[in-house]
């Protein structure tokens, strides 16, 4: 495949480039090229792509960890980092203008966007030298990175600048931040552009590039987060029309998706590939069991466990098909596929956390030595008792392997079926076509076909409210530890309740356990009045990781970086702050 060679070169030069001598730094870059000599031919125009690709991939820490998975471990409900790091401080509601995580971020998009812009302002110097078809598919390649960037820049900090030329001095760059709402149409406009101008695949030798569908599908999105509902319905709708050219479909093994059986998926959209020798993951370290190499530094909680639906389709609180006796029975089989639990078998061996498991167990019965997974051990292997299972490479922790090449997917098909249903029914437009979108997610999740409703628990109300609860649901169990949780519990104004809680972990002990916690219209999960029965985290290390902080409405937003602030003054232009900071 072209582009990825093309992503391999780029990288390997940038890994030469790193290691010379700091003489190096005086010679033209690879990714920001000069703008007088580099556009010339064809050629250099798609090296000059390759490096806006790139930027796509924004890795977090030393984790190696993208950056929406950060987001879910470090500053949602659903996951924890035991890193000690500032993402912890978004968790615990002390960040800063100076906390660095949060400036670290705002650097990093602007940069993706900067390369896009490099490349959007001077590719018309070769206009009259390539294929039309051609340069306008890479004009809409580099409007789709630079959305993608302006999009997580204004829902994790609101207003901010917005430039779409090349600054030919710091003064000119100093722009006032610009309304969130009026950077969003540019951003549809730019994406109806990039769709119109793609195509609905691409030949082999160009696969991973963005097609008319990721653009539609990233459409949607913004959308549908700025309640641009009308907009996000029809984006959906469309990526749902060309599905069949374009050869999406949901992968019929939810699981196998983020291993790695699914890196042929027809559900993925678009993703970044990796590949040992350039660029690989270190999900396996991050995430992995210890007794196989790994450090859980994130691991899901328990109030992501209570989440998910019984078979039934009903809450845990609601069913009677579950019993906390038997806690991961009777579940909607995402549980499993995505998060590693009690008893199962992982890797060749058993997984096992509790205090209790001293040993750990081959699957044939054999001890393969301490457990390093129990909880008893000084740094807890498995902090809330689970380890995530989804992105963490089987056949790396298998071997005891730090790093994997599983690839980091940006959109999958179940995002605009779910975009669309969600869409419609804040339009109060429900239909057919809007229970069908679901229950196609649903039934995937079983391994069943959308009409075999024997076989799984299809949606057949058309309430409004009802249709609310089960769409945020459904979101929150299909895309748990993909990156969307944090901007979901801003735009539902859920974060206030759901994050300034404990962090409870595993039932202590199931045999005698009778209490379920209550769950709310919000998805929210009580444990109030049977904290006992549960494992609350009192890891000395990490005092504030049990008691999160959300302060409403500052917390909504990240303060803009202080830094940027000071640049602006420095030139004697104000940039305003968000409020609280």
């Amino acid at each position: 495949m072209r582009l990825l060679k093309n992503i391999f070169v780029f990288l390997l030069l940038s890994q030469l480039l790193g290691s010379c001598k700091e003489e190096i730094l005086n010679l033209k870059s690879l990714t920001a090229p000069d703008n007088a000599t580099f556009f010339s031919n064809e050629q250099e125009l798609q090296l000059a792509l390759t490096g806006v690709y790139r930027s796509i991939l924004i890795l977090d820490g030393g984790y190696g960890l993208p950056i929406g998975i950060s987001f879910d471990n470090g500053m949602t409900d659903i996951g924890i980092s035991r890193t000690a790091s500032t993402l912890e401080d978004v968790a615990t509601g002390i960040q800063s203008s100076s906390t660095a995580a949060v400036q670290a971020w705002y650097s990093t998009f602007y940069k993706g966007i900067t390369q896009a812009n490099n490349l959007l302002v001077n590719m018309d110097k070769v206009n009259s030298k390539i294929n039309e078809t051609v340069f306008n598919q890479i004009k809409a390649q580099a409007l789709f990175i630079r959305a993608y960037h302006y999009h997580n820049l204004i829902e994790l900090y609101g207003d901010v600048p917005y430039i779409d030329f090349v600054a030919t001095s710091p003064e000119e760059a100093l722009l006032p931040r610009m309304q969130k709402q009026l950077i969003v149409v540019k951003l549809l406009a730019d994406l109806q552009i990039a769709a119109d101008a793609l195509p609905n695949k691409w030949a082999d030798a160009e696969k991973g590039r963005v097609t008319k569908g990721s653009a539609l599908a990233l459409r949607a999105r913004i959308a549908l987060y700025n309640k641009n509902y009308t907009e996000a319905a029809a984006s959906a709708k469309a990526v749902m029309d060309i599905a069949s050219s374009a050869g999406y479909n949901l992968d019929p093994n939810y699981g196998q998706l983020f291993q790695d059986a699914g890196l042929s998926s027809p559900e993925i959209m678009l993703c970044f590939r990796l590949k040992d020798g350039f660029l690989t993951n270190l999900m396996p370290r991050a995430q992995g069991s210890r007794n196989c190499n790994g450090s859980t530094v994130n691991a899901p909680t328990q109030s992501l466990i209570d989440s998910y639906e019984a078979v039934d389709g009903l809450p845990i609180d609601k069913s009677l098909v579950y019993s906390p006796k038997k806690p991961f029975e009777n579940r909607d089989p995402r549980l499993k596929a995505s998060i590693i639990t009690p008893g199962s078998q992982w890797a060749g061996i058993i997984f096992q956390s509790h205090p209790d498991s001293l040993k750990v167990r081959f699957i044939n019965g054999t001890i393969k030595g301490a457990n390093s997974d129990s909880r008893i051990v000084s740094w807890p292997g498995a902090f809330c008792g689970y380890v995530w299972k989804k992105y963490t490479s089987e056949s790396a922790q298998v071997l005891n392997q730090m790093w994997s090449e599983l690839p980091f997917i940006i959109i999958r098909y179940a995002e605009p079926l779910l975009v669309y249903a969600e869409a419609k029914i804040e339009l109060n437009q429900i239909d057919a076509t809007v229970l069908n979108a679901i229950n196609q997610v649903r039934a995937r999740a079983y391994g069943v076909s959308v009409t075999n409703t024997a076989k799984y628990p299809a949606i057949t109300t058309t309430d409004q409210s009802q249709l609310r609860i089960v769409i945020r649901r459904e979101r929150l169990v299909e895309f748990a530890n993909e990156g969307f949780r944090l901007f979901d519990i801003r735009r539902y104004k859920i974060a206030e309740k759901v994050m300034p809680v404990k962090v409870y972990g595993q039932i202590l002990n199931p045999q005698a356990a009778t209490k379920i916690p209550k769950i709310d219209n919000d998805g929210f999960v009580s444990y109030a009045g049977i904290e006992s029965q549960y494992d609350l985290n009192t890891d000395a290390r990490f005092p504030n990781a049990q008691n999160r902080k959300f302060q409403s409405p500052r917390d909504y937003l990240l303060p803009i970086p202080q830094r940027e602030i000071d640049t602006y003054k420095g030139y004697g232009v104000v940039l305003t702050q968000n409020p609280g900071y």
